[in-house]
């Protein structure tokens, strides 16, 4: 869920993108397409980019998993950013490290409401509107917000926003076309194919990102593409899937992380909140070169960790508050005469 918060976070604050590109040989004449469908919000992510966030924040809002934490957060009156949440049904985030680093885009499609994302927009300085390829777009500095058609808007710098709207009609090349990204998608769909996920993550590895991988956790040196999903239905599922050069590359891995979830099982906070069923029905596997992680959780678990966790944060709680400045000076009278015999 952090992720999902934190793409939107990044739309509510209006990130950076990704680079313009150049247009490609026999693409120029290619005809425009409408606004994209439901399922078709990656045709508008460059293709450069190397991490996808698909969300569906209609499920979000509605399943008994997140629907109490998304209203809390929109009924925030102070902020408009997050009463937008409302209005928008699906997000692609995406990260487009070839422009500069850190460089970001992201996607909404819903019923946006142009005038208060405009002045959420404003806010931040001084805008120009103009139009480009037929949407229309407000630019504030080297950043945009922009709208194609009624259900769309796109944020992030200014030339990133023009790139994804020259994917959109076919003039830039998109991420739904790369290889890589189509063999994780098709892995992820085959893993469980029964039902469509409320969230979705595609990421190929730059060297950089394998070796912080490697200096910080000790594994993933060898991991090429990583994607996982999220099921939310009365139980929770999520499956995670991990490229590797070889297949003893994968069985290695799948092994190392299954010796690790069960040293975690050992661990005395695992047992507090209640985690340790939850780590159990954890399974890795190995099949060719790619390491699968499922996991499960019922709806029976998460009342049972909610609970726990609701123990331990009024254990917490009731601890710093005997621990605060204005109780440390507040003495029992019969502790004192107490220590006093003591002392004798």
């Amino acid at each position: 869920m952090k992720l999902v918060a934190f793409a939107w976070i990044a739309f509510a604050c209006v990130l950076g993108g990704c680079a313009e590109s150049s247009t490609e040989p026999g693409l120029a004449a290619s005809l425009p397409k409408p606004p994209p469908e439901d399922d078709d919000l990656f045709a508008m992510v460059p293709a450069e980019a190397d991490l996808v966030l698909w969300a569906d924040l209609g499920i979000l809002r509605s399943s008994p998993w997140t629907r109490d934490s998304f209203a809390k957060m929109a009924s925030d009156e102070s902020s408009d950013s997050l009463e937008q949440m409302r209005d928008l049904d699906r997000v692609v985030f995406a990260k487009v490290p070839f422009l500069r680093d850190g460089a970001t885009i992201l996607i909404a499609q819903g019923k946006p409401e142009r005038e208060r994302m405009s002045r959420v927009f404003a806010a931040g300085g001084s805008v120009e509107k103009s139009t480009y390829r037929g949407a229309e777009m407000l630019v504030r500095g080297e950043e945009a917000l922009a709208f194609v058609g009624k259900r769309t808007a796109i944020s992030g710098l200014t030339v990133a926003v023009r790139t994804a709207i020259d994917c959109n009609i076919g003039v830039s090349r998109a991420i739904d076309n790369e290889s890589w990204f189509q063999r994780m998608r098709r892995q992820l769909a085959n893993a469980k194919a029964e039902v469509p996920p409320v969230a979705a993550l595609y990421v190929k590895l730059q060297p950089a990102t394998r070796q912080a991988l490697k200096d910080e956790m000790g594994e993933g040196e060898f991991l090429e593409e990583f994607a996982a999903r999220i099921d939310l239905g009365s139980d929770l599922d999520a499956v995670a899937l991990g490229n590797v050069r070889t297949e003893q590359q994968a069985r290695d891995f799948a092994a190392r992380l299954a010796e690790r979830v069960r040293d975690a099982r050992t661990r005395p906070i695992v047992a507090a909140f209640g985690f340790g069923s939850v780590l159990d029905a954890m399974r890795f596997t190995a099949k060719d070169t790619t390491v699968e992680a499922a996991l499960h959780i019922s709806q029976k678990q998460r009342a049972e960790i909610v609970d726990r966790m609701a123990i331990v944060a009024d254990t917490m709680a009731s601890v710093r508050k005997n621990k605060s400045p204005n109780n440390s000076d507040k003495h029992d009278p019969q502790d004192t005469k107490n220590r006093n015999e003591e002392k004798r």
